[in-house]
């Protein structure tokens, strides 16, 4: 998932978490992001896991 798209979801969930490019590896020409995602503690991380990315990657 690019980086952009990832920051865009964050901006809509509200979470307050921040998002980190570690690096970006090739497989088969195709990006692959490895990505941190961290939030202060009370569950940002889980909202914006649970909430936000899971729907997006589903298709709704």
């Amino acid at each position: 998932m690019p980086l952009e798209e990832l920051e865009e979801l964050r901006r809509r969930s509200g979470a307050e978490v921040s998002l980190r490019l570690l690096e970006v590896t090739r497989r088969n020409r195709i990006p692959l992001n490895r990505v941190l995602i961290e939030g202060e503690e009370g569950g940002e991380v889980k909202r914006f896991m649970g909430g936000s990315l899971m729907r997006a990657r589903a298709g709704g």
